[in-house]
Protein backbone atom coordinates (compact mmCIF):
# COMPACT_ATOMS: atom_id res chain seq x y z
CA UNK A 1 0.00 0.00 0.00
CA UNK A 2 1.09 3.91 -0.46
CA UNK A 3 0.13 6.46 1.14
CA UNK A 4 2.19 9.02 -0.66
CA UNK A 5 1.16 12.34 -0.23
CA UNK A 6 -1.52 11.25 1.95
CA UNK A 7 -2.07 13.89 4.83
CA UNK A 8 -2.55 12.31 8.37
CA UNK A 9 -3.21 14.37 11.62
CA UNK A 10 -3.11 11.92 14.84
CA UNK A 11 -4.70 13.57 17.87
CA UNK A 12 -3.75 11.36 20.87
CA UNK A 13 -2.09 12.21 24.53
CA UNK A 14 0.54 9.50 24.41
CA UNK A 15 3.83 10.21 22.68
CA UNK A 16 5.06 6.73 22.08
CA UNK A 17 2.03 5.82 19.95
CA UNK A 18 2.25 9.14 17.90
CA UNK A 19 5.49 8.18 17.23
CA UNK A 20 4.50 4.62 16.47
CA UNK A 21 2.04 6.07 13.84
CA UNK A 22 4.52 8.82 12.58
CA UNK A 23 7.09 5.78 12.13
CA UNK A 24 4.64 3.92 10.59
CA UNK A 25 2.43 6.12 8.28
CA UNK A 26 5.78 7.87 7.63
CA UNK A 27 7.36 4.65 5.70
CA UNK A 28 4.44 4.66 3.64
CA UNK A 29 4.78 7.52 2.27
CA UNK A 30 2.22 9.40 4.52
CA UNK A 31 2.46 13.58 5.37
CA UNK A 32 2.33 12.74 8.88
CA UNK A 33 1.22 15.54 11.55
CA UNK A 34 -0.03 15.18 15.43
CA UNK A 35 -1.60 16.62 18.35
CA UNK A 36 -1.97 16.29 21.95
CA UNK A 37 -5.10 17.24 22.62
CA UNK A 38 -7.88 17.67 21.04
CA UNK A 39 -8.20 21.47 20.79
CA UNK A 40 -4.59 21.81 19.10
CA UNK A 41 -5.78 18.56 16.97
CA UNK A 42 -9.23 20.57 15.66
CA UNK A 43 -7.05 23.87 15.62
CA UNK A 44 -4.05 21.53 13.25
CA UNK A 45 -6.92 20.06 11.04
CA UNK A 46 -8.50 23.08 10.16
CA UNK A 47 -4.57 24.40 9.40
CA UNK A 48 -3.32 21.36 7.35
CA UNK A 49 -6.70 19.95 5.40
CA UNK A 50 -5.78 16.72 6.57
CA UNK A 51 -6.93 13.47 4.05
CA UNK A 52 -7.53 11.54 6.86
CA UNK A 53 -7.80 11.93 10.85
CA UNK A 54 -6.70 9.02 13.68
CA UNK A 55 -8.53 10.09 17.30
CA UNK A 56 -7.70 8.72 20.17
CA UNK A 57 -10.76 9.09 22.77
CA UNK A 58 -9.22 9.54 25.90
CA UNK A 59 -7.45 12.78 25.58
CA UNK A 60 -6.65 15.59 28.28
CA UNK A 61 -8.93 18.12 27.75
CA UNK A 62 -12.08 17.33 25.71
CA UNK A 63 -13.36 13.98 25.08
CA UNK A 64 -13.02 12.84 21.52
CA UNK A 65 -16.02 11.61 21.43
CA UNK A 66 -17.09 15.24 21.99
CA UNK A 67 -14.74 16.94 19.53
CA UNK A 68 -15.28 14.17 16.56
CA UNK A 69 -18.22 16.28 14.96
CA UNK A 70 -16.18 19.14 15.38
CA UNK A 71 -13.75 17.97 12.95
CA UNK A 72 -15.84 15.89 10.06
CA UNK A 73 -17.13 19.58 9.76
CA UNK A 74 -13.83 20.92 8.26
CA UNK A 75 -14.80 19.46 5.31
CA UNK A 76 -17.85 21.30 4.02
CA UNK A 77 -19.59 17.91 3.29
CA UNK A 78 -18.33 15.99 6.36
CA UNK A 79 -16.89 13.51 4.40
CA UNK A 80 -13.46 13.71 6.22
CA UNK A 81 -12.47 9.97 7.26
CA UNK A 82 -12.06 10.10 10.92
CA UNK A 83 -10.95 6.86 12.46
CA UNK A 84 -11.12 6.48 16.11
CA UNK A 85 -7.83 4.64 17.54
CA UNK A 86 -8.95 3.97 21.66
CA UNK A 87 -8.25 1.38 24.19
CA UNK A 88 -12.03 1.74 24.85
CA UNK A 89 -13.97 -1.30 24.36
CA UNK A 90 -17.40 -1.03 25.20
CA UNK A 91 -20.06 -1.58 22.42
CA UNK A 92 -21.89 1.56 23.46
CA UNK A 93 -19.12 3.82 22.80
CA UNK A 94 -18.31 1.75 19.88
CA UNK A 95 -21.70 2.79 18.77
CA UNK A 96 -21.61 6.10 19.51
CA UNK A 97 -18.62 7.11 17.65
CA UNK A 98 -20.31 5.76 14.32
CA UNK A 99 -23.23 7.74 15.04
CA UNK A 100 -20.64 10.98 15.65
CA UNK A 101 -19.39 10.33 12.14
CA UNK A 102 -16.41 7.92 12.62
CA UNK A 103 -15.69 5.90 10.09
CA UNK A 104 -13.49 3.50 11.78
CA UNK A 105 -13.10 2.17 15.47
CA UNK A 106 -9.72 0.01 16.16
CA UNK A 107 -8.90 -0.70 19.80
CA UNK A 108 -5.40 -0.33 21.47
CA UNK A 109 -3.29 -2.54 21.78
CA UNK A 110 -3.69 -2.55 17.31
CA UNK A 111 -1.48 -4.04 14.78
CA UNK A 112 -0.03 -1.71 12.58
CA UNK A 113 -1.46 -4.20 9.27
CA UNK A 114 -5.49 -3.67 10.89
CA UNK A 115 -4.47 0.54 11.29
CA UNK A 116 -3.11 0.48 7.30
CA UNK A 117 -5.91 -1.34 6.06
CA UNK A 118 -9.11 0.65 7.96
CA UNK A 119 -6.96 3.81 6.00
CA UNK A 120 -7.01 2.11 2.72
CA UNK A 121 -10.35 1.12 3.39
CA UNK A 122 -11.20 4.31 4.23
CA UNK A 123 -9.29 6.97 2.25
CA UNK A 124 -11.44 8.38 -1.03
CA UNK A 125 -10.46 7.52 -4.08
CA UNK A 126 -8.04 9.94 -5.84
Amino acid sequence: MSLDGTKIVAIDDTPSIRTFLRVSLEDEGAEFHEASTALEGLELCKKVYPDLVVLDLGLPDIDGLEILPEIKKIQPDNKLPVLVLSVRKARETIKEAFDKGASGYLTKPFVVEDLLEIIEEKLPCR
